[in-house]
């Protein structure tokens, strides 16, 4: 996107407010306000009805310019994403999900079975099981689909990350997808990558 030049004392391009403000998802009226002019002046300069001051030029050109700059500090998903995704498959028992667990070093997976994602399994599940009197012999017989969680949410790789974070809030993790297939996945402690 060519940023608006509004350094130079030159008059910008005029035609590249509507574009721009459309490009950024603002409305004429998200734009008069961050700009601190009237909506119905952002429609006459848009619509070329009037011809206005270097002054309005120059506030609606500095507003477009920082929300640019605010969106694009707004971090997305696929840049706190962890691409490697970590799972186990249905099928398998218990006694081998908490095998690949301590492998992993992690206390929560996706649970997948034939490329799709099926479900989750933490080690509070595995450890209530134990709690209730399982034996470990028994958990050899259990299998994963048996005692499985809902499956992590889905959020596709251009979203914001402030979705994944409100989802986190109930979830322990998300997965993240681009085109419809699974690519990452954002757990709580990637949020320490956007400090």
């Amino acid at each position: 996107m060519n940023r608006p030049n509004i350094g130079d004392g030159v008059l910008p391009d005029i035609d590249e407010i509507p574009r721009t403000r459309k490009v950024l998802g603002l409305t004429q009226t998200a734009l008069a306000r961050l700009a601190g002019i009237s909506q119905s002046t952002v429609v006459k300069v848009e619509k070329r009805q009037m011809s206005p001051s270097y002054d309005i030029v120059r506030r609606i050109m500095n507003a477009l310019e920082t929300e640019m700059q605010r969106q694009e500090k707004r971090a997305l998903v696929e840049k706190v994403q962890t691409r490697k995704v970590q799972f186990i498959d249905a099928k398998i028992s218990l006694e081998e999900a908490t095998r690949e667990m301590r492998r992993f070093k992690f206390s929560q997976l996706p649970v997948f079975h034939m490329g799709r994602n099926v479900g989750s399994i933490s080690d509070k599940t595995i450890t209530d099981l134990i709690l209730a009197g399982k034996e470990p012999r028994e958990l050899a017989r259990i299998h994963v689909e048996d005692v499985m969680d809902p499956p992590f949410p889905q959020i596709d790789a251009k979203a914001p990350m402030e979705l994944a974070a409100s989802l986190l809030r109930h979830y322990n993790a998300v997965l993240v997808t681009t085109r419809g297939d699974v690519t990452g996945i954002v757990t709580k402690s990637d949020l320490m990558k956007l400090l």
